[in-house]
This record gives C-alpha cells, structure tokens and sequence, in this order.
C-alpha cells in the first residue's frame, strides 16, 4: 500500500515536470535559436526557431494583411468621414493657426524662414520679367495684324452700335456751344475772319450789316443745320467709315513712334502701384487676413479638410499602391531584432505563455498519475 503512495507521487511530479518543460520548451522554440546550428557538416534539427526560419514568408503575409485588410480605402473613408475625426482635426488646425498668428510673423519672416532672402526684390523681379516676356509675345502676335483682327468681335460691334449715340451727343455738345455767348462771338470772329481778306465785301457788310448783325442771323442757321436728320446721318455716316478705315489699319502703323521703354516702365509701375509687394510682406500676416479670419477658420478650414479628404479617399488606392505599403511593411518586419520581436511577444502575452507553462505541468501531472494507477493496478 505505501507504494501507491511513492509510486504515483512521483510519477505526477515527473510527468508535471516534463509537461511544463516541454510546453516552455515549445515556446521557446518559437524564437530560439536564432541561427542555424551544425555539428560538423550536419544541421542541428529544429534550428533555427520558427519565426526566424519563416521570418521572411511571416513579413509578406503581415504586408498583405495590413494593405488587404487594415489600411485600405475603404478603411481610411470610415476614418476620414467620422465626425469625431472630423471635428478634433479641426479644433487641432485652428488652434495651430491661432497661435501661428499670435507670433506676429511677416510674410517676409516667413518666406526668408524658407530660404527665401529678400523676397519682394525677387518677386519683383520676377513679375518685371514676366512683364518683359509677355510683352514680347503680345507684340510678336499682334504688331503684324490690323486692328479689326485684334478686337473682338463683340467688341467691335458694340463699339459701332454706340456711334449714334456718340453723334446725338457731338451734336448736341455742338448747339450747346454755339448757342451760347461764347459761340456767338466765335460765329463773329470766324466771319471776321474769313471777310477781312475779301477787301470790297468787308468793307460793304460793315456798312450795310455790321457784323453783330450778321452774327445774329447765322447763329440760327448753324443750329438748323446741326439739329438737321441729314447733318445727323452724315456724322453717322462719317464715324463709320472713320471706324472701318481704321480697322484697316494695322497695329505696326501707330507702334512705329511708340518709345517701348516708357510703356514697359509704365506697365511696371503700374504693376506696383497695383500690387505693393513690399508693404504686404512687411505686414504681419495676422494683420493682413484679419478681415478673413473668421470666414478662414470657420468656412475656409472645414471646407479644405472636406476636399482633402475626398481627395484621399479617391486617391487612397493610388497613393497606398505608389507607396508600396506592403513592401514597406514587409521590408520593416525583415529588418526587425528577433531579440526585440521576442521580447516584444513575451512582454504582451507574458501572462497566457506562463500559463500555457502551466497548463503542460498540470497535463504532465495528470497524465503522470494515470500512469501510476495504471501501473500500480497491473503489477
């Protein structure tokens, strides 16, 4: 009888014994050995570990799993079009550009913290050459063509359509003058003028009708013959063929006494007075959109975030595949430390290894007393 009680013990201990070893064994061998082991020429069994034997096959399915089933666009539009997301991002960038704003920063601080020196000389620069470039273009493609090539249709015909108008109003400018006083007394030196050297006739309408009179009696004339429909017609007439005439011509005619100099300065300095680079960059950034800043953050900002982020969304299919998620993936896990990756494992699930452990000890041991019973009921 005493040997049931020596005999099973210490069968349980034992089979406790290499149970726990063989399951902490196993695990172990998840890892270890790291390398391949020889004795001589031969190839020590099991070596190396598992993970390190498969590292390279376990790199490229963790690869496909991330980009097939953790990152992929569908994904990525769930976290882009959360609304909790959606608002802390938010929050986040106005709280950035608020305090960015609050540094008083210069658009010329900031453009020279770019590598930038001396922005406004250089953008000035540059506009005064493109200036010169387009300048150069426009003369190219015009000089040779007449000036009805170079308007507009529509242009054109609405200049034309205001020609009676223009007319009325000459007209009209014309009756205003010579009714008055100082028209009166142009109507009067003009006769004057053209009698004095009739010598006879001058000296006759001096003594017979004088020259006020004379003043007086064609003063009316001329505003009949202003207010006339044929002198209206004949003005239209006149402006119009005026205007074709002038279609005709081309640019080349009126540019050869153009001083190109002076227009180029002129456009250049009407460029800057247009657009003052220099008192812009030199105001702080906070000053210059603070006219904005409500609409900035409050409208601006949101409706940015929603078109990147439709953007992404896309795009997301595009921009993972340009990126090769999966080799970076595949690549990361290949360079990565066994001696880190192991410890990394048995740090997160330290607890369920240890009781793997156990669970082999407490197998072990049952499995060690049923062979004791059976061992004992035999002999």
């Amino acid at each position: 009888m005493s040997s049931w009680f020596t005999i099973i013990p210490f069968m349980v201990i034992i089979g406790a014994v290499i149970g726990g070893f063989t399951n902490f064994l196993a695990i172990r061998m998840l890892f270890r050995p790291y390398r391949t082991l020889y004795l001589g020429k031969w190839q020590v069994p099991f070596t190396p570990g598992l993970i390190p034997k498969r590292q390279g096959e376990l790199a490229a399915q963790i690869g496909k799993l991330v980009v097939g089933y953790l990152v992929t666009p569908e994904s990525i539009y769930k976290k882009l079009t959360d609304d909790t997301f959606k608002r802390e991002t938010e929050e986040w960038i106005n709280a950035k550009l608020n305090t960015w704003l609050e540094k008083g920063m210069t658009s010329e601080e900031i453009l020279e913290r770019f590598g930038i020196n001396k922005p406004a000389e250089r953008m000035n620069a540059a506009i005064h050459k493109t200036i010169d470039k387009k300048y150069a273009e426009l003369k190219m493609r015009y000089l040779d063509k007449s000036i009805g090539d170079i308007l507009p249709d529509q242009l054109t015909d609405t200049i034309y359509s205001k020609i009676p108008g223009m007319a009325d109003h000459m007209i009209q400018k014309g009756a205003d003058y010579f009714s008055s006083d100082e028209g009166k007394e142009k109507i009067r030196v003009m006769i004057e003028n053209f009698l004095k050297n009739r010598g006879k006739l001058w000296n006759l309408v001096q003594m017979f009708i004088g020259e006020d009179q004379l003043a007086d009696k064609l003063q009316p004339e001329i505003m009949k013959f202003l207010y006339n429909k044929g002198t209206r017609d004949l003005l239209i007439s006149i402006l119009e063929e005026e205007g074709r005439k002038l279609e005709q011509r081309k640019l080349s005619e009126f540019y050869s006494s153009i001083n190109e100099d002076r227009v180029l300065q002129f456009i250049k300095e009407g460029s800057a007075d247009l657009f003052p680079l220099e008192g812009y960059l030199r105001k702080p950034v906070k000053e210059l959109i603070e006219p904005y800043r409500i609409k900035l953050l409050d409208t601006a900002v949101p409706r940015l975030l929603a078109a990147g982020g439709d953007y992404l969304t896309k795009q997301s299919g595009e921009i993972l595949e340009r990126f090769q998620v999966e080799d970076i993936v595949r690549k990361e896990i290949e360079s990565f430390s066994l001696e880190r990756l192991e410890e990394l494992v048995i740090s997160v699930a330290k607890k369920e290894l240890v009781m793997i452990t156990y669970l082999g000890a407490l197998l072990g041991g049952l499995i060690g007393m049923i062979q004791g019973i059976i061992v004992m009921l035999t002999s």
